[in-house]
């Protein structure tokens, strides 16, 4: 199973993936909403409650047999989040891959593709099928832990 991190919502996954029913989606905003908070008014309290939360449905979904992979959408993702993030994931025998979700055009989290094993990108023509997608460097030789790519990457997105 693999774990997706991305800072798009549930509403730009929905119009960028087709087969969505099959993964679960942890949305952080709305587990903030859910417990009165947001980004600016949470406290270490109410952050110890959200993580406490976020790692049990990691956990939780991670044991399901129906679906193929998590979703974890959180618009303020950072390098100071991560850790912790991949300290719940190591302990965890199902998730195979920590794959990036982020945009070709205009990458936001370019600066993080060094702490994941694949990045994929958002199709920007038509919906797809997020388990039939191919991780970059499948297509051009790209590795996201040195940020080079062994050939020209226009030919492949016609640029």
């Amino acid at each position: 199973m693999k774990f997706y991190v991305t800072i798009e919502g549930v509403k730009r996954l929905k119009r960028s993936f087709l087969n969505l029913k099959l993964f679960s989606i942890i949305h952080v905003p709305e587990i903030l909403e859910k417990y009165g908070y947001t980004y600016d008014t949470i406290d270490e309290y109410g952050s110890f409650i959200v993580s406490n939360k976020i790692n049990d449905l990691i956990n939780s979904y991670a044991k399901s047999k129906r679906i193929r992979g998590i979703i974890y959408s959180n618009p303020t993702i950072s390098e100071d989040l991560l850790p912790n993030l991949f300290e719940t994931l190591v302990e965890l025998e199902t998730i195979t891959e920590v794959v990036l979700l982020d945009d070709y055009y205009l990458p936001k989290l370019k600066h993080l593709y060094p702490n994941f094993d694949e990045i994929i990108f958002f199709p920007s023509l038509k919906k797809i099928r997020l388990i039939e997608s191919r991780p970059i460097q499948q297509m051009s030789g790209f590795n996201p832990r040195t940020e080079k790519c062994d050939k020209d990457l226009s030919k492949d997105f016609g640029e």
